[in-house]
C-alpha cells in the first residue's frame, strides 16, 4: 500500500490548492463586511481577518495565505461604516494596515511552518511504514525474525511480522525471561557461553542451535547479531530457520558416506573372495590326504563350512552395494537444475553468478539417483572452490553426436597441474580435514559403470573459468538432437 500513498496525496493537493485560493479571495471581504456591519467587532476590527488568514494558511499553504493578507489590507477600512462607503487613507488606517500586515505575515509564517512540519512528519511516517513493510516481507521470505536485545534487562524485543521461528506467537514468548529457555537442552549451555563471550568482547554473534516446537518437531535456527553503534547494552540481529538447509546438508553427507561405505565394502568383499577361493582349494587338497586322522578331517570339514559362510557373507555384501532398479531415460537438464536447487542458499550467500546453457530434450539411460549423486559431488566441489569474487558457475548440457555432454565450470581456485592426475584417486583430497577423498572416486566409478567418461581441465579456460569437469554419456533412444542453437538462461544471485 505504501506506493499508493504519494498518488493519493498528489490528488488531494490538486483539489486543495484551487479551494484555498478561492477562500483567499472570498474570506477577506466577508471578514470586512461582518466587521463593518456588526458593532461588536468594531473594537477588534482585524480579529476575523486574522482568523481567516490562519485558516487559509493552514489549509492551503503560503501562496493562498499571502493573497488573503493582501486582500485583507485592501478590503479593510476602519472608517467604513454601515452608512458610509468612503475610503480614508488616514494615519490611523495606515498604522492599522501595517499592524495587520505584520501580524498576518507572522500568522502565515507559523501556519507555513506547521504545514512543512506536518509534511515532513507524514513523509517520515510513510518511509517508516514502507521500511516496516519491507522488513516484514523480508522476514517472511527468509523465514527469519529480527530482534533487539537489551543486555541490562535481558529482555528481547521481536520486530513485527517476523516468522514464528519458535513455533509459537511472539506475544506468547513474552512470558519467557529469555529465548534460551526454548533452546534444546543439550545446546543451552553452548548458546549461553557463545552469547556471553560476544557481549563481553563486542564481537558479532553467530551461532546455530536446535529448538523443540510445541508439537514436538525439532528445528535448527541460526542467530546473527551485532552491537548497536553507540550503545553498550543494545544488540540487534536476525534469527533464521535453517532446518531445510540442515536437512539437505545431512542428506548430502549421508549420501556421500553411504556411497563411500558401499564402494569400500564392495572393494573389500571382492578382494576377500580371491584368498577365500585359494584357502577353499587348499582345504580340499588337504582332505585328500589319506594319512589324516578322523579328528583332523573333521576339523578340516568345519573349516570348510566356516569358509563357505564367509564366502556367503561377501556375496551378500556385493549384492547389497550394487544399485537396484531399472534404468530409464532421464532428462539431463532437468536433473541438473533440480540438483542445483540444493545449493541455492549457499550460492546466494557467496553471491555466485550462475549461467546455464541447456539444450532441451537430451536424455540418457541411467538410474536417477546415480546421476544425482554424480552431479551433487561435482557441483558441491565447484561451489566450495569459489572463494573470491567474482564467483561464477557455468553449467552446460548439450548433445554431440550420439553422446550427451555435461560441463561444470567454476571460476574458483583451480587445481594445480601436479594434482590433476590424482583427483580421481580414492582418499586423495586437497581439503585437509574437511575432505574424505572419496567423492570424485565414487563419481568416476558411477560414470564408468553407466558407460560414460569423465575428465577434468584446469587453467587457461575461456571466460575466466578456472576448472572444468566434462561428463559424456551415451544418449538414449528418446534423445533428439535439436536443430537450433543452445538455449541460454542467466541467473545472478
Amino acid at each position: 500500500m505504501a506506493p499508493l500513498e504519494p498518488v493519493a496525496a498528489d490528488s488531494d493537493e490538486r483539489v486543495r490548492k484551487p479551494a484555498a485560493y478561492a477562500c483567499a479571495f472570498i474570506l477577506p471581504f466577508i471578514a470586512t463586511w461582518i466587521t463593518t456591519h456588526y458593532p461588536e467587532f468594531h473594537s477588534i476590527p482585524f480579529a476575523l481577518h486574522f482568523a481567516f488568514i490562519a485558516g487559509v494558511a493552514s489549509f492551503g499553504g503560503l501562496g493562498p495565505s499571502l493573497v488573503a493578507v493582501v486582500l485583507s489590507i485592501a478590503s479593510s477600512n476602519p472608517h467604513v461604516t454601515a452608512s458610509s462607503n468612503e475610503w480614508s487613507l488616514s494615519k490611523e488606517h495606515i498604522e492599522r494596515a501595517a499592524a495587520l500586515l505584520l501580524c498576518a505575515f507572522f500568522i502565515t509564517f507559523l501556519a507555513w511552518k506547521q504545514r512543512r512540519t506536518e509534511a515532513k512528519l507524514r513523509g517520515a511516517l510513510l518511509t517508516l511504514q514502507s521500511r516496516t513493510d519491507a522488513l516484514i516481507e523480508a522476514q517472511h521470505g527468509g523465514e527469519s525474525a529480527a530482534w533487539v536485545l537489551d543486555t541490562e534487562t535481558h529482555q528481547t524485543l521481536w520486530y513485527e511480522g517476523g516468522t514464528e521461528i519458535f513455533g509459537r506467537p511472539f506475544k506468547e514468548m513474552e512470558q519467557f525471561a529469555s529465548p534460551i529457555a526454548l533452546v534444546y537442552p543439550e545446546d543451552q549451555q553452548r548458546v549461553r557461553d557463545i552469547t556471553n563471550a560476544a557481549i563481553q568482547t563486542g564481537q558479532p554473534l553467530q551461532i546455530e542451535f536446535r529448538i523443540l516446537w510445541p508439537n514436538g518437531d525439532l528445528h535448527w535456527l541460526e542467530t546473527r547479531g551485532v552491537q548497536v553503534t553507540g550503545s553498550g547494552h543494545l544488540w540487534r540481529g536476525v534469527t533464521f530457520d535453517v532446518t531445510r538447509r540442515k536437512l539437505v546438508e545431512t542428506a548430502l553427507v549421508r549420501s556421500e558416506k553411504l556411497a563411500a561405505m558401499g564402494r569400500l565394502a564392495s572393494t573389500v568383499a571382492h578382494e576377500v573372495n580371491n584368498p577365500l577361493e585359494a584357502v577353499t582349494n587348499l582345504l580340499y587338497l588337504a582332505r585328500l590326504d589319506s594319512s589324516l586322522s578322523e579328528d583332523t578331517r573333521s576339523y578340516l570339514n568345519l573349516a570348510d563350512e566356516e569358509l563357505a559362510r564367509l564366502a556367503n557373507i561377501t556375496r551378500l555384501t556385493l549384492t547389497f552395494v550394487r544399485s537396484t532398479g531399472v534404468r530409464a531415460p532421464i532428462d539431463v537438464a532437468a536433473t541438473v537444475e533440480n540438483v542445483l536447487g540444493l545449493f541455492r542458499r549457499k550460492c546466494d550467500l557467496l553471491n555466485v553468478a550462475i549461467q546455464r546453457f541447456y539444450t532441451p530434450g537430451v536424455t540418457i539411460e541411467i538410474l536417477e539417483h546415480e546421476l544425482r549423486q554424480i552431479l551433487i559431488n561435482l557441483i558441491s566441489n565447484a561451489v566450495d572452490a569459489l572463494s573470491k569474487e567474482p564467483c561464477r558457475l557455468h553449467l552446460h548440457v548439450h548433445q554431440h553426436g550420439d553422446h550427451a555432454v555435461i560441463l561444470i565450470e567454476d571460476s574458483g581456485r583451480g587445481i594445480p597441474a601436479a594434482n590433476l592426475p590424482r583427483v580421481f584417486d580414492a582418499f586423495y583430497t586437497t581439503k585437509g580435514e574437511l575432505g574424505t577423498g572419496i567423492g570424485l572416486w565414487v563419481t568416476k566409478e558411477l560414470v564408468e559403470k553407466n558407460g560414460g567418461e569423465i575428465s577434468v581441465e584446469s587453467g587457461g579456460l575461456s571466460e575466466g573459468m578456472a576448472t572444468r569437469f566434462c561428463l559424456r554419456f551415451p544418449c538414449s533412444k528418446d534423445s533428439v538432437l535439436p536443430d537450433g542453437p543452445l538455449t541460454q538462461r542467466e541467473v545472478t544471485s
